[in-house]
């Protein structure tokens, strides 16, 4: 099984996916974590990234992830 997943528009680590939510019937949303390491200090700082897929605007990777989802 493969880490990454692979989208039309840029390709996704899944140790990074917190959660995969849908808002609405034609809508993911891919929760992702962000750890950044500042400068001489160590400083961890998280915050979320999300990734909206939406099935009218991009078919292949809404088809995709419903697909990720069913085999998990």
């Amino acid at each position: 099984m493969l880490q990454f997943i692979r989208l039309t528009s840029r390709v996704i680590n899944k140790a990074h996916i917190i959660e995969i939510t849908k808002p609405s019937h034609d809508k993911y949303s891919i929760h992702m974590s962000n750890i950044n390491i500042d400068g001489s200090f160590i400083l961890f700082s998280t915050k979320q990234n999300v990734i909206e897929i939406c099935k009218v605007n991009n078919p292949q990777d809404y088809e995709y992830i419903t697909n990720f989802i069913q085999t998990i």
